[in-house]
């Protein structure tokens, strides 16, 4: 999975990919490995670079045009990322057999992402959402950012 947005994020704000390293407490190698998609990006992580670029995960995963800001949860967990796939599926009535069969894993595989045991892959998330129009943002606990105005 290609992670070219974050690539234009890092270059337009002049950072480096040991600047964006040390934002994410990460080694370079680990997150150069990341940008490129050699290997998993984990979601935790691109939700922290949404708040830091002022923008939101979708965006970045390239599932959007749209790069306006996202106000996401101050801490996600695996845990929380689980409760809010359950919820989705549950509101979309589809079964862990299901989601599973799309994601081409066991039922009792997915069931551990759901139980907050295992951290979806973000391929996996990203599998979901486009068959099954499940927003990300939302996954993560995101939300529009209101534009607050003051009168005065």
């Amino acid at each position: 999975m290609q992670f070219g947005k974050i690539r234009d994020l890092r270059e337009d704000h002049d950072l480096k990919q040991i600047d964006v390293a040390k934002i994410l407490g990460v080694k370079r190698t680990t997150y150069a490995m990341w940008e490129l998609g050699d290997v998993n990006f984990p979601i935790e992580k691109l939700v922290e670079l949404a708040k830091y670029f002022h923008t939101n995960v979708e965006y970045m995963l390239n599932l959007t045009s749209d790069k306006r800001e996202i106000i996401y949860e101050k801490d996600i967990s695996v845990e929380f990322i689980g409760n809010q796939l359950k919820r989705y599926r549950l509101r979309l009535k589809k079964t862990q057999r299901e989601f599973a069969k799309v994601l081409n894993i066991r039922q009792s595989s997915y069931s551990y992402y759901e139980d907050g045991k295992t951290r979806i892959p973000t391929n996996k998330l990203v599998i979901l959402a486009m068959t099954y129009h499940i927003p990300i943002n939302y996954i993560c606990g995101g939300k529009r950012k209101e534009n607050i105005s003051v009168t005065l």
